[in-house]
């Protein structure tokens, strides 16, 4: 989903909804990170141990998600990736931190989220890079074609790219647990359901409840607030429970308060750029001038008792 079509769901959220939250706009608890003359990768000490949780920014100012977790040992697995402007950073990345990818887990099948991995599919030998398995969920191509026309071509490229290249492909089913070792495992929460056509992409995002030494994380994909309602109704309290949420969609337009009142994290992460932080339209216009819902979810996090809430302008690496 590039910029211009994030718009313009934004804008069809307000119209949905936003208007029935009478909220004051409210900024986070942490500032955002900033570069200045910072290290390029800012470390966060979080997990104590466990496996390093590597945090990448696009190369464009576009919403995307970049996710690497990486063992002492140095094994490795990776979650979405961001756009297909991010292939070649991403790529270089991933080899000088070793070259081998066990799993690569996709949540679902927009570019912002699947296209850094397409890019690199259709490298000569994935450029050098090694990987054990793609683990995702898209929806079937027909669907897709009824629910996002717009979304089909990449989709059937980046499918052709990955059947080409004779990786090896996994579904993930519900309460499937993927067991890394040194203390990392991810549990499938979700499974696609066809009777979402409402942000039926958005909808599909395979949610994964990570433990990493002690620590549990959600990732949310761009669940949205349909499936969010599903996850809260169906799953076990404890299952939703998490010390750290990726901010579903961005941070805005996605998941609800109720979803994130059942997480209850400690750490609010939101994969944002600053223009979607700041709800900026962009241009001349300004913060606050946008259609985007950023500062309602802010005020979710700061009456749920987050205790802290990051800011991803730029990579960062929680370990």
């Amino acid at each position: 989903m590039d910029r211009r079509q994030f718009i313009k769901c934004a804008a069809a959220a307000v119209v949905c909804g936003a208007a029935a939250q009478p909220r004051k706009a409210a900024a986070a608890q942490e500032r955002p990170l900033r570069a200045g003359a910072l290290p390029p990768l800012q470390e966060v000490r979080y997990f104590g141990g466990g496996w390093a949780m590597h945090m990448y920014t696009g190369r464009t100012t576009d919403i995307s998600l970049s996710t690497l977790f990486r063992s002492p040992s140095g094994r490795m697995v990776m979650v979405d990736g961001g756009w297909g402007a991010d292939g070649d950073f991403l790529l270089g990345e991933l080899k000088r931190l070793g070259g081998t990818v066990d799993t690569w887990f996709l949540t679902h099948a927009h570019g912002d989220h699947y296209r850094a991995l397409g890019e690199i599919l259709k490298k000569p030998r994935l450029g050098g890079l090694k990987i054990g398995r793609i683990v995702h969920n898209f929806l079937p191509l027909d669907f897709i074609a009824e629910v996002s026309p717009s979304s089909l071509r990449h989709v059937q490229e980046f499918l052709h790219d990955l059947a080409r290249s004779g990786l090896k492909v996994e579904r993930p089913a519900v309460s499937q647990v993927f067991d890394f070792g040194e203390g990392l495992s991810f549990e499938c929460l979700n499974d696609c359901d066809l009777a979402m056509r409402r942000d039926a992409i958005n909808n599909s995002s395979i949610c994964y409840r990570v433990e990493n030494n002690g620590k549990s994380v959600l990732v949310t994909g761009d669940v949205a607030r349909e499936m969010g309602e599903k996850m809260v109704r169906l799953l076990p309290p404890e299952k939703l429970k998490c010390d750290v949420c990726f901010m579903a969609h961005h941070g805005q337009a996605g998941a609800e308060k109720p979803f994130y009142a059942a997480v209850r994290p400690e750490v609010a992460i939101w994969p944002t750029p600053q223009w979607l932080w700041d709800n900026d339209l962009g241009g001349t216009h300004g913060p606050g001038s946008g259609p985007f819902l950023t500062n309602y979810t802010k005020c979710w996090m700061q009456e749920l008792g987050v205790k802290r809430q990051v800011l991803l302008t730029r990579d960062v690496a929680f370990v």
